[in-house]
């Protein structure tokens, strides 16, 4: 057995371990002051590394903003497949997509700010990645025609409805803060609940008043 492999983190998981703080960080910034703002000096600095040592997970300040965008995809899809396993109605299982995918953008990756960052994306990313973004949009739309056909959904239009909730997601990590008096999983909790009544064939008759009171 090679020495001290069950006690410390092994080559390959501390390289990922750094390239998640990398991109953490680089969401961060891109979040704070927008993606053609931030440079990869400020990254490096907040990091306590200097940009050398950056281009050793990222080639380029757009590779960093790829990979964002990709990861958040990622969760996306994530999300789908976790409200497939946990089953309910078609409105039961949007929400918890919309749940699974905010708390994962704005607590563990901060990466939904690639999603309002799309134009910066170089052209050949931006094709390859728009492609998932729609396939993930048109799931999306798919559950609001089945919550429809199942009776949890109002009518209306499934376009119009993913664009508004999505907006509404997306938009978070523009003002959530991690030290602020809201944590990420009651905020995911709290806006998805809104977002569900929107469109619930039986809405609730009323929300919190303080969300920062839930468990």
């Amino acid at each position: 057995m090679t020495a001290w492999a069950a006690a410390v983190p092994s080559r390959d998981e501390l390289h990922e371990a750094k390239r998640i703080a990398l991109l953490r960080e680089a969401a961060s910034a891109f979040t704070r002051k927008g993606f053609h703002a931030a440079s990869l000096d400020d990254i490096a600095q907040r990091l306590g590394v200097t940009k050398a040592a950056l281009y050793h997970y990222f080639p380029s300040k757009h590779a960093l903003l790829r990979e964002c965008f990709k990861r958040a995809l990622e969760v996306g899809f994530q999300g789908l497949e976790s409200a497939r396993q946990a089953g309910g109605s078609a409105r039961e299982r949007l929400r918890h997509t919309l749940c699974f995918y905010l708390k994962e953008i704005i607590d563990e990756l901060s990466c939904c700010v690639v999603l309002v960052e799309e134009n910066a994306l170089l052209p050949e990313d931006y094709a390859a990645l728009l492609q998932e973004r729609d396939r993930f949009e048109n799931a999306l739309r798919d559950l609001v025609r089945d919550g429809i056909a199942d009776g949890s959904i109002v009518p209306c239009d499934p376009k119009l409805a993913v664009f508004t909730m999505l907006g509404a997601v997306n938009w978070v990590s523009k003002w959530f803060s991690q030290s602020g008096a809201w944590s990420a999983d009651q905020v995911s909790a709290a806006l998805t609940d809104m977002l569900d009544r929107m469109l619930s064939a039986t809405p609730v008759k009323a929300l919190p008043l303080d969300i920062g009171a839930t468990a």
